[in-house]
């Protein structure tokens, strides 16, 4: 072979060995720019998850704690002007009916916050009693 086939061919190795590294180069650019987008996916999602624990959920567990009183206040309370009840068996209904339901009662302190800001009808507390309602009797 003569020098300057030989220097061609080499050339063109060379040419080829550059494309070579060339794509390799750019093939490293891509695992690059996944490995980070993987490590702020994992950031975001521990971020949000973090959000989640703090904020979000201590909400939703106070909607929840909200709701359930509420529904007992709709679903087993009868305005009654002349009727009372006592703090400890108002409590003690809305803890048979949380358990009915599946659900967990909130302590009696937050019951009795909450029970007191309800409408219609509007228990009214007074000396150890609730007044102006009275608890859904089984057959009614």
């Amino acid at each position: 072979m003569e020098s300057s086939d030989r220097i061609s061919m080499q050339e063109k190795k060379i040419r080829h060995l550059e494309l070579e590294l060339n794509d390799l180069r750019q093939g490293l650019a891509v695992v690059q720019d996944y490995y980070h987008d993987l490590e702020r996916f994992s950031e975001n999602r521990e971020a949000a998850i973090s959000l989640t624990q703090v904020m979000v959920r201590p909400l939703f567990d106070d909607d929840l704690e909200f709701n359930g009183i509420w529904r007992f206040h709709r679903e087993l309370l009868i305005p009654d002007p002349s009727a009372h009840i006592s703090y400890a068996e108002m409590y003690e209904a809305f803890v048979r009916y949380c358990k009915k339901r599946g659900g967990s009662p909130v302590e009696q302190e937050v019951f009795e916050f909450v029970f007191a800001r309800m409408e219609n009808p509007n228990p009214v507390f007074d000396r150890g009693e609730w007044k102006g309602c009275r608890l859904l009797t089984e057959r009614e």
